[in-house]
This record gives C-alpha cells, structure tokens and sequence, in this order.
C-alpha cells in the first residue's frame, strides 16, 4: 500500500479540488501497482521504485521499506491460503490490518495534483501523483498523513521533520516485514498449522513481540 507537502517534482496540470478521478485514472492507478508489486515480489527494487514519488534518500529508504512491506505480506497471503485456506487469510488480515483489494467500496477524491484512493478495509488514503505518464505512490503524502493522524490535521511542520521521520519510520516498516516474512516461512514449514496457532503469532505479531512467534497447534 502505501500511501508530505513537499516540492512534488510533479509537471500535471492541477485539477479542482473537490473533483473525483475518472475510471480511466483509476484503471491506470490499479496497473501501475500492479507493475509495482510485480517488480517487487521478483526482487526488483530498482524498477518497483519507479512507482513510487520520493525526494531524497531518507524517503527512498522508506519507499524501499513499504515496497518490502507489501511484497512480505502478500508472502504471507500466498503461504496462509495454501496452508490453511482463505478463511485463515481473512480473519489474519483482518486482524493486521491489511486493507480488502475490492474495487466494491473504494473511494477516491482529488485534491489538486493528488489522488488519495481508499480501498475497502483500509484504514487511510493511499497518495497517488503522475509523472511522465505514471501514477505513483506519493511517499511525501503518506509521511504527511501519519504525521496528521497522529497530531491533528493542523499539525506545524517543516519539510526536514519529513525526512526525519522517513528514516525512522523505514525502520519501523522493513522490523514489521521481517515479522511477516518469518511468520509465512512457520507457515509454509508447518510450524503453525492451524488458524488458532496463527491468530497467537499474528497478535505477537502486532504486539511486536519479536519477528516469529510459533505457537502450538
């Protein structure tokens, strides 16, 4: 996912800010991830980052981060239905967070160059700007809106307080990966085999109680 009001190197003709994407932005904003993601679960991260809008290095650590994020947790998707099916899936997503890719209930809105798209389960926009013909996530966007989740939509800040937060919230990202990461090997190797045995590791999970908890099934 994925998804801070910084100098955008964004050349697009600012749009009205109470207007709706079209279809067709959104069909191109759902291939455009689809080409991220693609890029990243084959270990390219080079070409995933095409997809996404960064300024500097602290945000690109963090964009790497989200990238490795996603591709762990679709990992983890993939071991859990195999395993245990997609009841399993359901209710462990469910329990992490992780939004429904349903067209069925997103929303989505314009304001200026941005779109902000909401996919059914989630708990915040996802940022879109296009360069040259691509959507990509806004990575200044995504920061921006934790940082008025957290603080309140008035909140006072400076662009360097971004980059700050970047660089500490990349950490916090590829520590949650690791945990998704090892949580889909117990699965795939059957150390947790059953939906009670992965509801114990998914809430130490979320506790952040070290990267793996194998409970007994």
């Amino acid at each position: 996912m994925p998804r801070l009001v910084l100098v955008l190197l964004v050349f697009v003709a600012a749009a009205p800010a109470d207007s709706r994407p079209t279809d067709k932005e959104l069909a191109e904003i759902d291939r455009d991830d689809a080409a991220a993601e693609a890029a990243a679960d084959r270990g390219d991260f080079t070409a995933a980052l095409r997809y996404m809008d960064f300024f500097g290095h602290e945000q690109e650590e963090f964009a790497t981060a989200m990238l490795e994020y996603g591709r762990d947790q679709r990992m983890l998707q993939r071991a859990v239905v195999d395993k245990l099916g997609e009841r399993a899936w359901r209710r462990a997503a469910d329990a992490l967070g992780v939004p429904h890719h349903r067209r069925e209930g997103r929303t989505a809105r314009r304001e200026g160059e941005v779109v902000f798209v909401r996919n059914a389960g989630a708990q915040h926009d996802a940022p879109y700007v296009k360069v040259n013909g691509v959507w990509k996530l806004s990575v200044r966007d995504v920061l921006l809106t934790a940082v008025k989740a957290r603080l309140g939509k008035d909140v006072k800040f400076e662009e360097a307080d971004l980059h700050v937060l970047a660089g500490k919230m990349a950490k916090v990202v590829r520590q949650r990966a690791k945990g998704m990461s090892d949580l889909a090997d117990a699965v795939k190797a059957g150390r947790i085999a059953s939906e009670g045995a992965l509801r114990d590791s998914v809430e130490a999970l979320r506790r952040g109680a070290g990267s793996e908890t194998e409970a007994k099934s």
